[in-house]
């Protein structure tokens, strides 16, 4: 019997890692193509599925050609499913919807108007396992935030997907307002109580909070989408 999640659980399982707290709640694809403002991106496994498609598919041909109905026939099945799979990773759209219902959960706010910024904090370890923390924080203009008031402060959640780690720690992270992907406004609201809430015991201040002590070093910073590292005590570092 399959298990509901909820706002705030443990994501399923991507690249051998799941996020430790996710939406788990299929995003609404109409909004995503109205709002979401990352640029489509091709997934890399669409070009091995598509290596294997034509693999299965000659090996199939040459099986019937030789004689090999046995053999082409439980090829055929197979290659029909890499082709879909093909197709289906060289849209864009699926990493995007993957990426707000099974991204990290992480905190935003909004620190100027007209263009709207935002920063965005993430615990930047890649495993529970390593005690030391270290946090990212990301800077970025965007250009729309269906349902919020687009106030200096307003917190804004966020889901995100990571780049790959290098010595525990990942490097890169994008962050994606939940508004952009849902429709329903509860959501903001249930997602922000939780983020309050949800502390571990290596943090002293809620993840809000210390956003908020970040804002005027973030100020300073000119390139945007680049990750600033601080340590635990918010002293920033390089890594």
């Amino acid at each position: 019997m399959e298990i509901k999640k909820e706002i705030g659980d443990q994501g399923d399982i991507l690249n051998l890692s799941a996020a430790s707290r996710a939406m788990n709640i299929e995003p609404d694809e109409d909004q995503i193509e109205k709002f979401d403002e990352y640029e489509v991106k091709a997934n890399p496994l669409k070009y091995v599925a598509l290596i294997l498609t034509v693999g299965c598919l000659s090996l199939s041909v040459y099986s019937f050609y030789t004689g090999h109905w046995i053999w082409g026939s439980f090829l055929v099945p197979i290659t029909l499913f890499l082709g879909m799979l093909s197709f289906s990773l060289g849209k864009g759209s699926v990493t995007k919807r993957i990426a707000y219902e099974n991204g990290l959960i992480i905190p935003a706010i909004i620190i100027e108007l007209n263009p709207i910024k935002i920063i965005a904090l993430a615990d930047m370890r890649s495993s529970s396992e390593q005690e030391k923390v270290i946090w990212g924080c990301q800077k970025m203009t965007i250009n729309n935030l269906p349902n919020h008031k687009i106030e200096i402060g307003e917190r804004i959640p966020c889901v995100s997907l990571f780049g790959m780690a290098v010595r525990g720690y990942r490097r890169h992270f994008e962050p994606r307002p939940i508004s952009w992907g849902y429709k329903n406004e509860e959501f903001i609201s249930k997602t922000i109580a939780f983020i309050s809430k949800d502390n571990d015991d290596l943090l002293f201040e809620s993840e809000w909070v210390i956003l908020e002590k970040l804002v005027d070093e973030m100020k300073g910073v000119k390139e945007e989408k680049e990750v600033v590292f601080f340590d635990a005590t918010l002293n920033r570092i390089e890594i």
